[in-house]
């Protein structure tokens, strides 16, 4: 689920769990705005904003959207209108017979009450549970200045730099304008070379290319560097073949930011105007050569980015450039005998490009990038600029307070010590046992799902029940805390004189070691990748695990004093789902330890890949509105796993006595409750998540528990004839 967003986003494992929130544009710290503006998927932000008149959203949002404009009928959606839309839902909109759309008529009168908080462009139940967890974070740090344990003081200590306003309004853009004279000053191919491989990489402005320690495909037991494309400015190489008109918001908002920055470091605004058209001319070229978003989301991404190199073959394929250099000098890591590769037509592009020609729109590559990424450290004036940026590309309005955004930044910089507090201050450990128990009972329900696969053979379904029964937990916090503890770091205080920049640095550099001394032992399958303070869920195929972060376990998605009804509907339906994504199109190509091995026979194979074929032609009919059919091909997982979670909970639900599938069904349609600004929406269109009113009515229609329950019949806008239901499992 990706909020149920996705979470468990490092490296190559960005595109294989399954976080489980919808898309949201929920992202708001000062480091995490500036890694909106670079689109980074940060696990944070539900994912993803402040009110915003309807009429406005309909002139400003809308038209700043592909496809967008007056011409659009947006209500034309089939078979249901687009509720997520917030144009589409105001005070004269029908409620619709739960026969024909329960979705909408369950949330109706909620979505017409909503007003955005300020700041987001997006509200609704998942929506305000991540709120929460933000202001839960925030309220760590208020009035604290000292911590009993070293980790929880290096929190407090890096919040007082943050909200340090004094020193940093004081130091201005100078650290930053230190780093972009160093790119300035490089007047040869030779020299960026020198400067990529030789400047120790917490010191550098940007990158030319990505790498990060992850597990290997085809032995999850090993870790392995890989090394891809960075992020493009905007956001998606598809964009540079036909720009959008989002993605115009985009370069129009993010050129904006980085020319008011330039001009405040010394540059006039033509000087800054053509580094921005450097900029954006290298990464046409770069992008050329790069998988979109949407290729990312493709079955097959698998395959296609699974490419091991040996040292000599990634020398020979690096060309001029510096890859090696970088990750074995700037950053330090060991010789190995294997890399993974992700994208190899990318690396030969550039090292076609990486020419004394090149030198310049490389160079303004650098320091836009740059500028954008390091936006959130600079001064109070730079921070304002920032917000707006944002603003501008999710179309929310208003502003967060600034503790919200600085506690959030701390909490992206030092998530285990944050985390720490935050589980001891907010979770408990009668709530970790009873979710425990629930998952427990829920694995073993989707035994008799697997035992049921009538398309499967005896041998591919025993090796489905023998992943099942391998399947690991992650619930809440991580049992042991040992491993998460930042000994060898250390940063001082506002009061200290400490300087935020330093310990940014400092934060950067240790991260670094940490990972480099992991490198050459065994993945410890044990250790969580995220922390707690996430509020996410999801699925690691390479460790064969779901997960339950502390922060999404909270308030209406949680609570001890749920019915059972409530439970089952919502963190139930989530726990069936996450089981789910073990046998998804993406899943089903790891096996029961983790590695990327085919374990199915080619007959049942084929029989699955038919089932998601079809599930895929399903989706496919779905028109959003007018002019804009739904993206089947990528959300296949995402759809399996939401009918997989209903599934699962229906049949524990008709072994309990009077339970109530009324509150049920309801209960369930509540939970995805949520509106957006189209700039929110338009996310949609390349995600793997179906739009939040599709992840209930499509799983819905499939069962005849829920379609004899509320009578629907042939001719409902519910009613999905059994020949055209496709459920997978």
């Amino acid at each position: 689920m990706k909020v149920y967003e996705k979470v468990l986003s490092i490296a190559v494992m960005a595109s294989l769990l399954g976080g489980c929130a919808a898309s949201s544009s929920l992202e708001y710290s000062s480091s995490e705005s500036s890694k909106m503006a670079e689109r980074e998927d940060i696990s944070q932000e539900s994912s993803g904003s402040p009110e915003e008149d309807v009429k406005e959203s309909e002139s400003e949002d809308v038209a700043g959207s592909e496809g967008a404009g007056e011409d659009i009928d947006y209500t034309t959606g089939s078979p249901w209108l687009c509720s997520l839309l917030d144009s589409n839902i105001t005070d004269n909109t029908q409620k619709p017979d739960l026969k024909d759309d329960f979705f909408l008529a369950c949330n109706l009168e909620y979505l017409q009450s909503i007003q955005y908080p300020e700041g987001y462009s997006a509200y609704g139940t998942m929506e305000a549970a991540t709120i929460q967890t933000r202001e839960d974070i925030a309220d760590l740090f208020t009035g604290n200045t000292e911590a009993m344990s070293h980790d929880a003081q290096l929190a407090l200590n890096l919040y007082s730099l943050y909200m340090d306003w004094d020193s940093r309004n004081a130091v201005g853009v100078a650290p930053l304008k230190e780093m972009v004279d160093a790119v300035e000053a490089i007047d040869s191919i030779d020299a960026m070379s020198d400067y990529l491989s030789d400047t120790p990489l917490e010191d550098q402005l940007y990158k030319l290319y990505s790498f990060d320690t992850t597990a290997d495909l085809d032995d999850s037991s090993v870790c392995i560097l890989s090394i891809k494309p960075p992020k493009l400015l905007l956001d998606d190489s598809d964009e540079y073949k036909e720009l959008t008109s989002l993605g115009q918001v985009k370069k129009e908002a993010k050129s904006a930011l980085v020319s008011r920055i330039m001009c405040k470091m010394g540059y006039t605004e033509e000087n800054a105007r053509e580094k921005i058209e450097n900029c954006l001319a290298f990464e046409t070229k770069l992008s050329s050569q790069m998988i979109s978003e949407t290729g990312k989301r493709a079955p097959d991404y698998i395959d296609r980015i699974n490419n091991h190199y040996t040292h000599d073959e990634l020398k020979r394929v690096q060309g001029t450039v510096p890859v090696l250099g970088s990750i074995e000098t700037a950053a330090g890591y060991p010789e190995a005998d294997s890399y993974l590769l992700l994208e190899p037509d990318w690396l030969t592009n550039l090292d076609s490009l990486y020419t004394d020609e090149n030198l310049s729109e490389i160079k303004d590559y650098l320091i836009v990038r740059g500028i954008i990424s390091k936006a959130g450290l600079l001064d109070r004036e730079c921070y304002d600029w920032l917000r707006e940026c944002f603003n501008q590309v999710n179309g929310s309005t208003g502003d967060l307070p600034v503790e919200i955004v600085v506690s959030a930044s701390v909490s992206e910089d030092l998530k285990w010590p944050v985390a720490r507090l935050y589980c001891e201050t907010y979770l408990s450990q009668d709530d970790k046992d009873r979710i425990s128990d629930l998952i427990d009972e829920i694995v073993d329900e989707y035994r008799g799902i697997l035992e049921e696969a009538d398309f499967l053979t005896d041998t591919t379904k025993g090796k489905a029940i023998e992943k099942l029964d391998a399947i690991t937990k992650g619930v809440l916090w991580p049992d042991d805390w040992s491993n998460y503890e930042c000994s060898g770091l250390d940063i001082a205080s506002a009061s200290d004189d400490g300087k935020l920049w330093e310990a940014e640095s400092a934060i950067a550099r240790y991260d670094i070691d940490q990972k480099i001394k992991e490198y050459s032992e065994p993945i410890d399958k044990e250790k969580w990748e995220y922390p707690p303070t996430v509020f996410n869920c999801g699925y690691d195929p390479s460790k064969n695990k779901m997960i339950i972060l502390g922060a999404f376990a909270r308030g209406d998605i949680y609570n001890s004093e749920m019915s059972d009804e409530v439970l089952y509907s919502r963190l139930g339906i989530v726990i069936g789902h996450e089981i789910s994504h073990a046998f998804d199109s993406t899943g089903s190509q790891f096996d029961k330890d983790g590695n990327k091995k085919e374990w199915w026979t080619d007959e049942d194979r084929k029989a699955f890949e038919e089932r998601n074929k079809k599930l895929e032609s399903y989706l496919n009919s779905i028109t959003l509105w007018e002019g804009q059919e739904n993206n089947g091909k990528i959300q296949t997982g995402e759809a399996c796993a939401d009918m997989g979670g209903v599934k699962c909970m229906l049949r524990l639900a008709s072994k309990m006595k009077d339970f109530d599938y009324d509150e049920f069904y309801r209960s369930f349609a509540n939970l995805w409750a949520s509106k957006g600004a189209f700039n929110f929406v338009y996310y949609y269109l390349t995600d793997e998540h179906p739009m939040s009113y599709l992840r209930v009515n499509v799983p819905l229609q499939q069962y005849d528990e829920f379609l004899d329950f509320y009578d629907i019949k042939e001719g409902d806008g519910m009613y999905l004839s059994p020949e055209n239901r496709v459920t997978i499992w």
